[in-house]
């Protein structure tokens, strides 16, 4: 049930099992699953049913270090959250990203293992197929483990499923599902006198209050919105729940991308049909390289990925191909502008066409230039952090959250390592015809990774940890201060890993409802929904 605060008559005073903060790609998902086993629970969104614009007023923060771009481009507050915008790619992290790195302030409480136990829910969810996600036979092997990095292939979740908001409308919708309250910014919170969280309250634009009495809390509303509302919560009590450790906001990290080798095509063909997005069934598969277990130990190094990205220099039928699709992502109809820059390119549309159905492969655009894009995980520094601004407030009068945030020389360094073994890996492959390398100087490295490279995977500032002491939260993704109050965001990941970590999250929103469910259950509801 699909609701708005701001055209609510009258205010809202509700009782759940849960309530979820946040209902964007993740919140959904897990207000979903709570439900299925016969849960109250409530949503409660700050944004609306889509955001048009590309940068949200409310997701205004202050910075003081370098600047982070992805803090307003790749943040999106409506129904759906970023899955209204997102590339639908999943992977999950290998083992390895979760050991520890010499010199690194950060330990994982719990392997990778008890995340990826839920792949397969994940994959059904989304409508991505089963299979491997190693394809070790691209250069020409057939042990993942006898190459230095290893080619994985990313699964794209089709167009029609990757909006979450459109996936689970159904189910949204139900009288026995989720009730969701649009336009709702959280501004105040509760707790009872044994420390808990009681209750969420929540504003509308126009002055309607929503309050949320709840038996658990999850925190789903994005990495830079979570942390911000933890630190809230701890203003509220005087700072006497978070402060004392001084870990929440700490380590921001997120992962830092750079173009760092030219590359030279010897076989254009054969370039795009190793690296050229794949078509299988109704899925989209995307290369990728990531340093194997022996090589990171060898060199202490970080995890990564590294892929060959293409740049066109004009606007062509794949720029077309690409708003067409997004505006179907969206739930609104395609640009005329798309539209007619595709009819003005049907001679490469013809080809790409016969691509897609003899190679399986999407075709480059004329004239694109290649790089190797480097992406890996940034240094988790205490100093890189999230407070709450002294100085300006948001619409409601609550602080704007404050980022100070700086890629580090290590950084560089690690870049620069990784190429280089990269390239001396590609060398001695089956590829080596196929393309040659230029290596860019460390120093223009280090430029192109000073402003993140516009990846936008966030996290590490309400990190998990084994006390106190260490992280935020536990190995449950629970709040060692508030045991009712979970955080579900990548901001629990004490490190970036070697892939996207929205397969991650979402593995994280199935293990997070298994742990919820049985515990409420146990203890039976008590709660119902009233207005």
């Amino acid at each position: 049930m699909i609701q708005n605060l701001m055209t609510s008559s009258a205010d809202q005073k509700l009782e759940a099992d849960v309530a979820i903060i946040g209902g964007g790609t993740v919140g959904l998902v897990i207000a979903v699953l709570l439900s299925r086993k016969g849960l109250r629970v409530v949503v409660v969104e700050s944004g609306q049913e889509q955001q048009t614009e590309d940068r949200h007023p409310l997701n205004e923060v202050i910075q003081t270090g370098a600047i982070y771009k992805g803090a307003e481009e790749g943040r999106f507050r409506c129904l759906g959250g970023s899955s209204t915008r997102w590339g639908g790619a999943l992977i999950p992290f290998l083992p390895q990203d979760a050991d520890p790195i010499a010199g690194w302030d950060a330990i994982w409480p719990v392997g990778v293992v008890a995340f990826t136990r839920y792949q397969g829910d994940v994959e059904q969810m989304f409508g991505v197929s089963e299979g491997p996600y190693e394809t070790p036979e691209v250069v020409g092997h057939k042990e993942a483990a006898q190459l230095d990095f290893i080619p994985r292939l990313a699964k794209a979740i089709p167009v029609s499923n990757r909006n979450t908001a459109s996936l689970l409308r159904k189910e949204l919708e139900h009288e026995k599902g989720p009730q969701i309250w649009l336009g709702a910014t959280v501004s105040d919170f509760s707790l009872d006198s044994s420390g808990r969280m009681e209750t969420v309250c929540a504003r509308s634009l126009n002055g309607r209050l929503l309050s949320v009495k709840a038996r658990e809390v999850v925190v789903a509303a994005g990495a830079i919105e979570s942390t911000r509302i933890l630190l809230l919560l701890d203003r509220r009590y005087g700072h006497r729940i978070f402060a004392p450790d001084n870990i929440l906001g700490r380590f921001f990290h997120d992962h830092l991308a750079a173009p760092t080798a030219r590359i030279q095509v010897c076989d254009d063909r054969a370039l795009n049909r190793t690296a050229g997005i794949r078509f299988e069934q109704k899925m989209l598969r995307f290369l990728r390289f990531e340093p194997n277990p022996k090589l990171r130990k060898r060199l202490s190094s970080c995890a990564a990925f590294a892929h060959i990205s293409f740049a066109s220099h004009s606007q062509n039928g794949l720029d077309a191909l690409r708003g067409i699709v997004g505006a179907r992502q969206e739930g609104r109809f395609p640009s005329t502008s798309d539209l007619l820059l595709l009819a003005s390119q049907l001679p490469w549309f013809a080809r790409a066409v016969w691509w897609r159905m003899a190679e399986k492969r999407l075709l480059y655009p004329p004239g694109a230039t290649h790089q190797l894009e480097m992406v890996i995980e940034q240094t988790p520094l205490a100093r890189n952090r999230i407070t709450l601004s002294s100085e300006r407030g948001d619409f409601f009068g609550n602080p704007l959250a404050e980022i100070d945030w700086r890629p580090s020389d290590e950084d560089a360094r690690n870049a620069a390592i990784l190429t280089e073994h990269f390239v001396r890996f590609w060398e001695a492959s089956a590829l080596a015809s196929v393309a040659r390398f230029e290596i860019k100087p460390q120093a223009t490295i280090l430029e192109e990774l000073a402003s993140g490279g516009g990846v936008y995977h966030p996290g590490g500032s309400t990190r998990m940890g084994k006390s106190p002491t260490t992280g935020v939260v536990d190995k449950n993704l629970q709040t060692f201060a508030i045991p009712n109050l979970s955080v579900l965001s990548t901001s629990a990941f004490p490190t970036g890993g070697g892939a996207n970590p929205t397969m991650m999250l979402l593995m994280a929103a199935f293990r997070l409802a298994d742990r919820l469910t049985p515990r409420l259950l146990k203890t039976g509801r008590t709660y119902c929904l009233e207005s």
